[in-house]
């Protein structure tokens, strides 16, 4: 059997999946939503169980082609960046709360990828993340913890 970086990476992925999946069913529910068809662990598990199983196919099906990778093209600096910007959402999304830590990661993210059209950037991460969030508290009713909101007013 060859070895060869697709291999690696859907190996990696495959444990990623694994690991992921475990702590989705560590995620505590309310006791009246313990038997729901949909609580806030459904979707993690079902995440889980997919990226097992599409990266057990990528292991076991053949590929039919090696690609040639020169090192020198890829972006480093780019992906040190964004895991950089990504550890820093991480730990700051419960101080500073949903919309504007996800608004503020996005706008980097952009950024950092190389956009520059600063309306269009804009116009992605906070107006975005602001319907999403009317989607996710308004409409589906899911609470989210948001200090950033409770300031300003806008949310109870």
């Amino acid at each position: 059997m060859n070895i060869n970086t697709t291999k690696i990476i859907s190996l990696l992925f495959f444990i990623f999946s694994a690991f992921y999946l475990y702590t989705a069913y560590q995620i505590q529910v309310f006791a009246f939503d313990e038997n729901a068809p949909f609580n806030a662990r459904t979707f993690p598990i079902y995440l889980g169980y997919a990226g097992l199983f599409f990266s057990g196919l990528k292991l076991i099906l053949p590929d039919p082609d090696t690609i040639k990778v020169e090192h020198r093209n890829l972006a480093y600096k780019k992906t040190l960046l964004l895991i950089i910007v990504s550890i820093i959402y991480g730990a700051t999304i419960l101080k500073a709360g949903y919309f504007l830590t996800t608004s503020l990661f996005l706008l980097s993210s952009y950024y950092f990828l190389g956009e520059r059209r600063w309306f269009l950037m804009f116009f992605l991460s906070f107006p975005f993340v602001a319907a999403f969030m009317y989607f996710i508290h308004g409409i589906l009713e899911i609470y989210l913890r948001d200090p950033f909101l409770q300031s300003i007013g806008v949310m109870g």
